[in-house]
């Protein structure tokens, strides 16, 4: 419904931005994280979800398209909400989400405050598979391209999410197949 909001920062704070577009300001939730990011009277862009409850309208918002898909696949998981889905974001990037759901990390879970046991194992099972620490094609086609070579999927994306941002494909692929025949994992 809203997926993105582009206008000039009115207020700001550590959990919340209002953004005025068109003398109408929103009030959007963020990470503290995107809030370094924003200064009052600025211009701001960010990709949003609206969340519609019986009591409640709330405006979610994110830097990234990642993190808000990121966001939603938390939230899908049973007992977390958007509040706790955002401060999962807050204490970890997407790529630090996706490299600990791919690596069965139940500490860096338990380390978020609200994250108990129960529900660390529950985002790993829940969300297994379904994180990608990039939206980039690229690492989509190496990581099926991996599989297909008989790499588990698990074991793929953590070596791929060990490679910096910005190789070019043939040294994705290469780099990867170095990590995953080394050992050097994790």
């Amino acid at each position: 419904m809203l997926s993105t909001i582009s206008g000039n920062v009115a207020y700001l704070d550590p959990h919340q931005v209002v953004i005025e577009v068109s003398g109408i300001g929103f009030e959007i939730a963020i990470s503290p994280r995107l809030s370094l990011r924003l200064k009052v009277g600025e211009k701001a862009s960010l990709f949003t979800r609206l969340i519609v409850r019986e009591d409640d309208l709330a405006l979610f918002g994110f830097a990234e398209s990642i993190e808000r898909e990121q966001f939603d696949l938390l939230c899908s998981v049973s007992g977390i909400g958007p509040k706790l889905a955002l401060t999962v974001l807050s204490g970890m990037d997407s790529n630090q989400l996706a490299q600990a759901v791919s690596s069965g990390d139940e500490a860096a879970f338990r380390a978020i405050s609200g994250i108990g046991p129960k529900t660390a194992k529950l985002i790993l099972i829940s969300l297994g598979g379904k994180v990608t620490s990039e939206g980039d094609p690229a690492r989509a086609r190496v990581l099926q391209a991996l599989i297909q070579l008989g790499t588990e999927e698990g074991a793929a994306r953590a070596a791929l999410n060990q490679i910096p941002a910005g190789e070019p494909e043939s040294d994705l692929l290469r780099k990867a197949l170095s990590l995953l025949g080394s050992g050097k994992l994790g």
